[in-house]
């Protein structure tokens, strides 16, 4: 289900009520409070740092602060919602692993109101951070031509050995004395 935002004209119509009336919903406070517990209880099987419970938190609340300025309520988020936080934190120019790290929390934050039976679902499931784009080769790290000849140097000692062994078992006609490298 869709959220739907309203716009001050209409805000009172009837004809466009949500299904649920805002009362029989729980509020924020009562969310935060299950997050609470929750990153107390279940991160790192209780035993997370407080740096951990602190970043939780404050990614928590940042996102809350988007659903607010978005005229969002928390236990109404659909992944759609979560898509376009995602987008926000994409236009912001957040790095690849703060994105994870806020999805993270967010996932989180509503498997704990999920537990506690405040939402019917828990919408960031499946919302993943973008991969970080990188460009062919990029991540391929080429030796010196001194690291190369050290790598040999250290090599050729074992390399010798070897090869009299294969030379004695007459699958080697000559041993190379040195490595040349151009």
């Amino acid at each position: 289900m869709a959220i739907r935002r309203l716009d001050k004209r209409n805000r009172f119509d009837r004809s466009d009520r949500p299904l649920a009336t805002v009362s029989t919903l729980p509020t924020i406070k009562v969310m935060r409070d299950c997050f609470e517990r929750y990153l107390n209880l279940t991160i790192a099987d209780g035993h997370a740092s407080k740096d951990t419970v602190k970043t939780y938190r404050s990614r928590v609340h940042q996102f809350l602060s988007w659903c607010k300025g978005q005229e969002l309520y928390p236990a109404l988020i659909t992944k759609q919602n979560v898509l376009e936080y995602r987008k926000h934190l994409i236009d912001g120019e957040k790095t690849s692993p703060t994105i994870r790290l806020s999805l993270l929390a967010i996932k989180h934050f509503y498997t704990a109101c999920l537990a506690d039976k405040l939402v019917k679902e828990n919408p960031a499931i499946g919302v993943k951070a973008p991969r970080k784009k990188r460009e062919i080769g990029s991540t391929i790290k080429y030796l010196t031509q001194e690291e190369l000849q050290q790598v040999f140097d250290n090599l050729a000692p074992i390399l010798k050995i070897r090869g009299n062994k294969t030379a004695q078992a007459g699958c080697l006609t000559e041993v190379p004395q040195s490595i040349e490298i151009s």
